[in-house]
């Protein structure tokens, strides 16, 4: 299959996002030269003159004045004046320019970010002019109240109109993804279909599981490295006391939410210290605020971007980036100070006065602020190493299961839903929300159906190879085929399909199919949905508000027999492959409706979780030199943005069981007044984690092997099933052949033809080995030929005897 890879300058790309941004950015400062050129200055004055009542072009033409350039010396007192003022018109728009692209490289910025880029560079402009006309002009009187208004008054309106100007330019340039620590690939938003790139294109340098228990250990991982994940399984997972918990095959749900709960309470305490910062600059200066970040964005490039050490050729840059990113930092804190002093020249009222932090020099103002950005950053990096130092101890594959699992807050109801996790964890129940039943599996990845007419067999008995003689003596009428259930058909795939499990698969397969067929593991499930089950007692119990989640065989029994309404019943196997991280499922749906089996068919691959999960397999012993200046440089990049979140997310945490009292009474009061209340799962564990890419192509090839192995040993099975019993399986065996040779699968009406048989008249012809009959139920001889299992429950059905 040819991969069309995306051009980096193609429309939509981040290489063509830059792209316009910048384009953007460069026509704006042209406009600022043109408009400040002695031409189109004059031009301007000469009409104002004309229109001296408008007072807001008297403003636009003071803020201009400070790009005003010219090429004659005729209108100032000497040529070093000129030169004083073109110099720095040039650096102004130079500083603009670098400043504007270097934080608006990744689309819309906001609009304070982008007055603060407007006001730094013409203020640092307005200064350097003052320098130089102190330095050369002899006669030039630094402070005369009259020029320093011009100078400094002028700059100031200019850097608010270049704000604004360049938040508009920005604001319709789509934003690119930014990235984590160096050391995490950038992780799309959404998983792509099937068949593009981003499934068969591998994330670079990150491991991939190998042993089984390897994706409970990559999701408790994903709770430090990952934030929003851990957010998410803790208020709509854990705190969702009323829904039911959607399944997460081969995860081990209550590891999960115990790591979720203590990363929250880590990163709770570096909220705290965090919000103290933001709260000492806004006493101290209000409008200082947003220095922090603009500081903190002039530095963080250096963390981003940081090539991976699996690279081959590549060396560790850490050092020199190092180096570099303190003289960046130098420089912001001589801004910084530059800023204050010219601030404090402005002949500010009392409140102004402490908005601008423009009192006792402005000195206060920007010590503070530094300060408080210097421990932002220092409170980052001790967090990154103590998460670091928390994944070295408990999260390589040797260390994880050798250790308690953390502690979580002593609440009741938190102790209540942990349980309720583990019931959930080997229930066999899904209790879902929405239109689609299969929740916690990923998206249908393709679906067959059959219809086989229950005729008897023009030789009762033929076919089966053995068993003829028995079958005819259970029967009352010799000619009549044997009646069975649905529960029949299922006990005799579920006990099938266990050999298979335990033989690792048929003499004839492949011996790495007949490997990986040894984790196969077959359930009974129950798929329910959450609005229809409110008054259903197998379902509710009076002692806990969410939904049960197992159910007694004989509900199971009788669900399978009797499918009706939003409650249905699936023989579901599943594979766990690469540790679990790659996972095929099928669901089996069987029903009877007069004299016709019907028999559905469900496939599904529940995809590799996120490759930055996987970053424990990286850590080998305790961290390096070079590896702490890596996350020293790559803490620049995460402290702005966790610095901003922090008041609020602190206040979210504090008053996190006031919320979930409230969100509690809320729920209660729906269940009572609404009668279709939806107690159904909403979000499943596994599927917050997925990744929008496999990080392995054989992941995806073996993924399509097993799916297809087991469609293959689900037809044999139930022919032999049939066969045995003195049907006619003649239709049958023809609705097998078109699946097996043409891979005819049914999605919302369109048509995929596999390649397993390819042009007209193309055919497979599936040979079928017969082991040793075993007997099925009721004593019937039952063939155990290369049988499987999998489907699912699009069709209606019930065990109905024929």
């Amino acid at each position: 299959m040819a991969l069309s890879v995306p051009r980096a300058g193609r429309r939509g790309t981040p290489g063509a996002v830059r792209g316009s941004t910048r384009r953007r950015i460069l026509v704006l400062c042209g406009t600022f030269l043109v408009a400040g050129s002695p031409w189109a200055q004059e031009a301007a004055w000469e009409f104002y003159g004309e229109y001296e009542d408008f007072g807001t072009l008297r403003w636009l033409l003071e803020a201009m004045g400070a790009v005003w350039w010219d090429v004659s010396a005729e209108r100032y007192a000497g040529t070093e004046t000129l030169v004083a003022i073109d110099v720095s018109v040039a650096l102004l728009i130079a500083v603009f320019a670098a400043l504007a692209l270097r934080f608006t490289a990744r689309g819309d910025s906001g609009l304070l970010r982008c007055l603060g880029v407007g006001l730094l560079a013409s203020e640092l402009a307005a200064l350097s002019r003052w320098l130089m006309l102190d330095t050369y002009v002899s006669d030039f009187v630094p402070y005369d109240e009259a020029l320093r208004d011009h100078l400094l008054g002028s700059a100031l309106d200019f850097g608010l109109l270049a704000g604004v100007l360049l938040a508009l330019v920005t604001a319709g340039a789509p934003r690119v993804p930014s990235g984590g620590p160096s050391w995490l690939p950038v992780r799309p938003p959404l998983r792509p279909q099937k068949g593009t790139v981003g499934m068969t294109t591998p994330q670079p340098h990150m491991p991939v599981g190998r042993v089984p228990g390897d994706v409970t250990r990559y999701l408790c991982t994903a709770a430090y490295v990952d934030e929003e994940f851990a957010g998410r399984v803790v208020d709509e997972v854990v705190a969702d006391e009323a829904g039911a918990i959607a399944p997460s095959p081969d995860v081990d749900l209550v590891a999960v939410a115990h790591h979720c709960l203590a990363a929250q309470q880590t990163r709770h305490a570096r909220n705290l210290r965090l919000a103290a910062a933001v709260a000492a600059v806004a006493v101290v200066a209000p409008l200082w605020v947003w220095l922090p970040r603009l500081l903190l964005g002039v530095t963080a490039g250096a963390g981003r971007a940081l090539p991976s050490r699996a690279t081959r050729g590549s060396h560790d840059p850490a050092g020199r980036a190092l180096t570099g990113t303190w003289i960046r930092a130098g420089s912001m804190v001589a801004a910084a100070f530059l800023l204050a002093v010219t601030l404090s020249t402005l002949p500010l009222p009392g409140v102004f006065s402490w908005l601008f932090g423009t009192y006792l020099g402005g000195i206060p103002a920007v010590l503070v602020t530094l300060g408080a950005t210097g421990y932002a950053y220092v409170t980052v990096v001790r967090h990154d190493l103590e998460t670091d130092r928390t994944l070295r101890a408990t999260m390589t594959r040797e260390r994880f299961y050798g250790i308690p699992l953390p502690p979580v807050p002593p609440s009741p109801w938190i102790a209540a839903r942990l349980a309720a996790l583990k019931e959930a964890r080997d229930g066999n129940t899904t209790v879902y929300s929405g239109f689609v039943p299969f929740k916690g599996y990923a998206s249908t990845d393709s679906t067959w159906s059959l219809a086989v007419p229950l005729l008897p067999a023009d030789e009762p008995g033929a076919g089966t190879g053995t068993g003829d003689a028995a079958d005819r003596a259970d029967r009352a009428d010799p000619g009549e085929p044997r009646p069975f259930t649905v529960v029949d058909l299922v006990d005799h795939l579920r006990d099938h399909l266990r050999t298979v499990a335990r033989r690792g698969g048929p003499d004839d397969e492949e011996p790495e199919a007949a490997e990986t067929l040894r984790s196969l593991t077959v359930e009974d499930r129950v798929f329910a949905s959450g609005t229809g089950i409110g008054d259903d007692s197998r379902f509710i119990a009076p002692t806990q508000l969410a939904p049960l989640a197992r159910l007694t065989p004989e509900s199971v029994e009788e669900i399978m027999l009797n499918p009706t309404g939003t409650v249905r019943h699936c023989l579901a196997v599943h594979v766990p492959l690469w540790g679990g991280d790659v996972v095929p499922s099928v669901f089996l749906h069987f029903s009877t409706a007069g004299r016709t089996l019907h028999v559905s068919c469900d496939n599904h691959v529940l995809g590799p979780v996120a490759a930055e999960y996987h970053v424990a397999d990286r850590l080998r012993g305790p961290l390096s030199a070079a590896g702490r200046r890596g996350l020293t440089l790559a803490a620049l990049s995460r402290t702005g943005r966790a610095l901003y979140r922090a008041p609020a997310d602190a206040w979210r945490h504090h008053h996190f069981e006031q919320r979930h009292r409230r969100r509690m009474l809320d729920e209660l009061t729906a269940l009572e007044e609404d009668p279709v209340y939806d107690f159904g799962a909403r979000v499943s564990v596994r599927e917050l984690a997925l990744s929008p890419r496999y990080q392995n192509y054989f992941q995806v090839v073996d993924a399509a092997r097993i799916t297809a192995a087991l469609g293959r040993h689900t037809l044999a099975a139930i022919r032999e099933f049939l066969d045995a019993r003195g049907y006619d399986t003649t239709d049958f065996r023809s609705q097998q052949q078109t699946i097996l040779n043409q891979g005819l699968i049914q999605q919302g009406g369109m048509s995929i033809i596999g390649n397993q048989a390819i042009g007209s008249g193309a055919s497979a012809t599936q040979n079928l080995g017969r082991p040793p009959a075993q007997p099925g139920p009721g004593g019937a001889g039952t063939a155990a030929g290369p049988g499987g299992a999998a489907g699912a429950p699009d069709a209606a059905g019930a065990g109905a005897r024929p």
